[in-house]
Formats: C-alpha cells, sequence, structure tokens
C-alpha cells in the first residue's frame, strides 16, 4: 500500500528546519542558506517532491524524508555556487540524520 504524504507542509517545515540539518558549514553559512531557504524557492526541485514520494510509495516516509534531504543539500550546494560563487565541499558538507529534526520532517510529511 502506498503511504500518502503531506508536500506542503513537509516544505515548508524543510524550508525552516534543513538549514540546521547541515554540517561542515560555518555560522555564517548557515544564516544565509536559512534567509534563502524561508525566503525563496531557490533550493526547490522537482526531485525533491519525487523522493518523498518514493519514499511513500515504498510504505517508508522516514526514508523518503531522508532521500529528499540529501537532494536538498545537492540543491544547496548547486545554487550557492552557481548563484554566489561559493564552493563548498561536497565531501565536506553532510546531514546530520541522527538529529531529532528528521523525526519533525516526517511528521511534517505524514498526511493526516
Amino acid at each position: 500500500m502506498t503511504q500518502s504524504f503531506d508536500w506542503t507542509s513537509f516544505y515548508q517545515a524543510l524550508c525552516q528546519e534543513g538549514p540546521d540539518l547541515l554540517r561542515g558549514i560555518s555560522a555564517d553559512v548557515r544564516d544565509v542558506i536559512k534567509d534563502i531557504s524561508t525566503t525563496t524557492d531557490m533550493f526547490w526541485s522537482e526531485g525533491l517532491e519525487g523522493c518523498l514520494a518514493e519514499g511513500a510509495a515504498a510504505d517508508d516516509l522516514r526514508e523518503g524524508v531522508l532521500w529528499a534531504l540529501d537532494q536538498w543539500r545537492e540543491n544547496v550546494l548547486d545554487q550557492l555556487e552557481a548563484s554566489f560563487g561559493l564552493s563548498l565541499d561536497w565531501e565536506q558538507v553532510s546531514l546530520d540524520t541522527d538529529s531529532p529534526i528528521i523525526n519533525v520532517l516526517v511528521e511534517a510529511a505524514a498526511q493526516d
């Protein structure tokens, strides 16, 4: 059975909470990402919803959230370089997958 999901709630939570999951960046860069994430759709891509949908289809919304987060991290790195010339080490910038924020995003994604 395919699990349903709430894309809008997930994306809003991602924009608010996602920057706090990034490791390997300075506080200044995190602040820039937070500002951009909450005021623009610069880090959005069609792949984000696809990742979440794939996890929901596999009846594993948490996995879908993690896939979407990884895609979002790539979007952030790509856009920071393309728009601001800020090149960050892809290997160094990771996601804190043990953070309780992951549970917040899963709850936001869960369809009521």
